[in-house]
Protein backbone atom coordinates (compact mmCIF):
# COMPACT_ATOMS: atom_id res chain seq x y z
CA UNK A 1 0.00 0.00 0.00
CA UNK A 2 1.36 3.28 -0.86
CA UNK A 3 0.30 6.53 1.71
CA UNK A 4 0.88 10.18 0.59
CA UNK A 5 4.14 11.80 1.56
CA UNK A 6 2.36 13.71 4.36
CA UNK A 7 1.05 10.11 5.78
CA UNK A 8 4.30 8.38 5.64
CA UNK A 9 5.67 11.07 7.80
CA UNK A 10 3.08 10.65 10.48
CA UNK A 11 3.55 6.79 10.42
CA UNK A 12 7.36 6.85 10.87
CA UNK A 13 7.12 9.89 13.42
CA UNK A 14 5.22 7.69 15.75
CA UNK A 15 7.13 4.34 14.91
CA UNK A 16 9.89 6.27 16.23
CA UNK A 17 8.69 7.70 19.13
CA UNK A 18 7.30 4.49 20.33
CA UNK A 19 10.88 2.85 19.83
CA UNK A 20 12.08 5.93 21.89
CA UNK A 21 9.46 4.95 24.82
CA UNK A 22 10.88 1.66 24.61
CA UNK A 23 14.70 2.58 24.78
CA UNK A 24 13.65 4.88 28.05
CA UNK A 25 11.42 2.08 30.11
CA UNK A 26 13.73 -0.81 29.91
CA UNK A 27 16.93 0.30 31.75
CA UNK A 28 14.09 1.76 34.58
CA UNK A 29 12.76 -1.71 34.41
CA UNK A 30 15.80 -3.64 35.56
CA UNK A 31 16.55 -1.14 38.26
CA UNK A 32 13.66 -2.89 39.83
CA UNK A 33 15.72 -5.88 41.88
CA UNK A 34 19.47 -6.27 42.30
CA UNK A 35 21.61 -9.10 43.65
CA UNK A 36 25.33 -8.83 44.48
CA UNK A 37 27.66 -11.75 44.65
CA UNK A 38 25.75 -14.47 46.33
CA UNK A 39 22.77 -12.35 47.93
CA UNK A 40 19.60 -12.79 46.86
CA UNK A 41 17.94 -10.21 44.03
CA UNK A 42 15.85 -7.79 45.97
CA UNK A 43 13.60 -4.79 45.00
CA UNK A 44 15.12 -1.68 44.34
CA UNK A 45 13.60 1.77 45.91
CA UNK A 46 14.16 5.54 46.47
CA UNK A 47 12.84 6.03 49.25
CA UNK A 48 14.91 9.67 50.44
CA UNK A 49 14.69 11.03 46.82
CA UNK A 50 13.11 13.84 48.11
CA UNK A 51 16.09 14.31 50.71
CA UNK A 52 18.23 14.55 47.50
CA UNK A 53 19.26 11.08 48.11
CA UNK A 54 18.96 8.83 44.78
CA UNK A 55 20.62 5.66 45.71
CA UNK A 56 19.25 2.58 45.07
CA UNK A 57 18.03 0.54 48.92
CA UNK A 58 16.31 -1.86 49.55
CA UNK A 59 13.78 -2.56 52.99
CA UNK A 60 15.29 -4.64 56.06
CA UNK A 61 13.54 -7.65 56.69
CA UNK A 62 10.00 -5.95 57.96
CA UNK A 63 11.63 -2.78 58.11
CA UNK A 64 8.90 -0.87 57.69
CA UNK A 65 6.67 -2.69 60.82
CA UNK A 66 3.98 -3.45 59.36
CA UNK A 67 3.95 -7.11 59.81
CA UNK A 68 3.97 -5.54 63.91
CA UNK A 69 7.29 -6.76 65.31
CA UNK A 70 7.37 -10.12 63.45
CA UNK A 71 10.99 -11.27 62.77
CA UNK A 72 12.46 -8.58 64.76
CA UNK A 73 14.40 -9.44 68.16
CA UNK A 74 13.06 -6.51 71.14
CA UNK A 75 14.01 -5.98 74.43
CA UNK A 76 13.19 -3.16 77.60
CA UNK A 77 9.80 -2.67 76.36
CA UNK A 78 10.36 -2.42 72.62
CA UNK A 79 6.87 -2.81 70.79
CA UNK A 80 5.45 -2.27 67.29
CA UNK A 81 2.69 0.66 67.65
CA UNK A 82 0.37 2.53 65.24
CA UNK A 83 1.46 5.71 64.03
CA UNK A 84 3.55 5.39 60.61
CA UNK A 85 6.52 8.51 59.70
CA UNK A 86 4.39 11.05 57.81
CA UNK A 87 6.50 10.89 54.71
CA UNK A 88 4.68 7.49 53.51
CA UNK A 89 7.67 6.55 51.76
CA UNK A 90 7.12 3.31 51.25
CA UNK A 91 2.38 2.52 50.57
CA UNK A 92 0.40 4.94 51.05
CA UNK A 93 -1.58 2.61 53.72
CA UNK A 94 1.19 2.08 56.08
CA UNK A 95 0.21 2.77 59.65
CA UNK A 96 3.49 1.40 61.88
CA UNK A 97 6.58 2.03 63.43
CA UNK A 98 8.47 0.79 66.61
CA UNK A 99 8.72 2.77 69.68
CA UNK A 100 11.64 1.88 72.33
CA UNK A 101 11.49 3.59 75.82
CA UNK A 102 14.68 4.67 77.41
CA UNK A 103 17.04 1.64 77.16
CA UNK A 104 15.18 -0.49 74.81
CA UNK A 105 16.94 -2.35 71.95
CA UNK A 106 15.34 -3.93 68.40
CA UNK A 107 17.72 -6.30 66.44
CA UNK A 108 16.73 -7.24 62.82
CA UNK A 109 16.71 -11.04 61.52
CA UNK A 110 19.34 -12.11 59.37
CA UNK A 111 20.64 -9.27 56.39
CA UNK A 112 22.68 -10.80 53.28
CA UNK A 113 25.21 -7.82 52.37
CA UNK A 114 28.08 -7.94 49.78
CA UNK A 115 31.04 -5.66 49.68
CA UNK A 116 28.64 -3.15 48.04
CA UNK A 117 26.11 -2.56 50.45
CA UNK A 118 27.94 0.45 52.16
CA UNK A 119 25.45 2.18 53.85
CA UNK A 120 21.95 2.29 55.70
CA UNK A 121 19.36 4.67 56.70
CA UNK A 122 16.11 5.03 58.18
CA UNK A 123 13.38 7.55 59.99
CA UNK A 124 13.48 8.48 63.40
CA UNK A 125 11.61 10.59 66.17
CA UNK A 126 12.30 11.10 69.69
CA UNK A 127 10.87 12.21 72.41
CA UNK A 128 13.34 14.80 72.94
CA UNK A 129 17.33 15.22 71.91
CA UNK A 130 18.44 11.72 72.80
CA UNK A 131 21.04 9.43 71.20
CA UNK A 132 19.95 5.57 69.28
CA UNK A 133 22.89 3.67 68.98
CA UNK A 134 23.36 1.38 65.42
CA UNK A 135 25.14 -1.45 65.65
CA UNK A 136 25.75 -4.54 62.79
CA UNK A 137 26.16 -7.95 64.56
CA UNK A 138 27.71 -10.75 62.74
CA UNK A 139 29.63 -14.11 63.78
CA UNK A 140 32.88 -14.67 62.70
CA UNK A 141 33.70 -18.19 60.70
CA UNK A 142 34.19 -20.29 63.16
CA UNK A 143 33.10 -18.50 66.20
CA UNK A 144 29.50 -18.99 68.55
CA UNK A 145 29.08 -15.23 69.99
CA UNK A 146 28.34 -12.58 67.75
CA UNK A 147 31.06 -9.73 67.11
CA UNK A 148 29.00 -6.24 67.34
CA UNK A 149 30.53 -3.02 65.36
CA UNK A 150 29.65 0.34 65.99
CA UNK A 151 28.03 2.02 62.71
CA UNK A 152 27.61 5.35 64.49
CA UNK A 153 24.27 6.80 66.44
CA UNK A 154 21.82 8.96 65.61
CA UNK A 155 20.12 12.38 67.66
CA UNK A 156 16.92 12.94 68.25
CA UNK A 157 15.06 16.45 66.85
CA UNK A 158 11.64 15.49 68.58
CA UNK A 159 10.49 15.63 64.88
CA UNK A 160 10.10 12.33 62.30
CA UNK A 161 13.47 13.28 60.09
CA UNK A 162 15.27 10.77 57.91
CA UNK A 163 18.72 9.87 59.65
CA UNK A 164 22.13 10.78 58.17
CA UNK A 165 23.68 7.76 55.99
CA UNK A 166 25.23 5.32 58.24
CA UNK A 167 28.46 3.26 56.54
CA UNK A 168 27.95 -0.66 56.73
CA UNK A 169 31.17 -0.56 57.46
CA UNK A 170 31.19 -4.42 57.80
CA UNK A 171 30.84 -4.55 54.57
CA UNK A 172 34.39 -5.31 53.52
CA UNK A 173 34.68 -8.45 55.36
CA UNK A 174 32.11 -9.75 53.07
CA UNK A 175 34.62 -11.15 50.94
CA UNK A 176 35.37 -14.11 53.85
CA UNK A 177 31.81 -14.99 53.17
CA UNK A 178 31.68 -15.57 49.55
CA UNK A 179 30.10 -11.83 49.15
CA UNK A 180 27.35 -13.09 51.02
CA UNK A 181 27.82 -12.03 54.54
CA UNK A 182 24.83 -12.20 57.50
CA UNK A 183 24.43 -9.55 59.76
CA UNK A 184 21.65 -7.97 62.02
CA UNK A 185 20.93 -4.55 62.60
CA UNK A 186 20.72 -3.53 66.10
CA UNK A 187 19.04 -0.14 67.62
CA UNK A 188 19.14 0.66 71.00
CA UNK A 189 17.69 3.51 72.35
CA UNK A 190 20.53 5.87 74.71
CA UNK A 191 19.90 8.62 77.35
CA UNK A 192 16.76 10.00 78.56
CA UNK A 193 14.62 9.78 75.48
CA UNK A 194 12.08 7.41 74.21
CA UNK A 195 12.48 6.80 70.24
CA UNK A 196 10.59 6.00 67.06
CA UNK A 197 12.34 4.35 64.58
CA UNK A 198 10.17 3.21 60.99
CA UNK A 199 11.53 2.00 57.04
CA UNK A 200 14.86 0.42 57.77
CA UNK A 201 17.07 0.66 54.79
CA UNK A 202 20.43 -0.72 53.30
CA UNK A 203 21.78 0.65 50.18
CA UNK A 204 23.51 -1.74 47.86
CA UNK A 205 25.99 0.39 46.07
CA UNK A 206 25.53 -0.47 42.15
CA UNK A 207 27.96 1.05 39.28
CA UNK A 208 25.68 2.34 36.79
Amino acid sequence: MHLPARWRTVVCSATAALAAVALTAAPAAAQTAAGGGGCPSVPIVHPFAPWQDFADYFLAPNGDFEAGATSWQLQGGASAVEGNNPFLVGKRTDHRSLRMPVGASATTASICIGVEHETMRFFSKSTTAGTLAVEALYTKPGASQKTVVSLGSVRGTGAWAPTPVLAMRVNTLAGSYANAMPINLRFTARTAAAWQIDDVYVDPYRTK
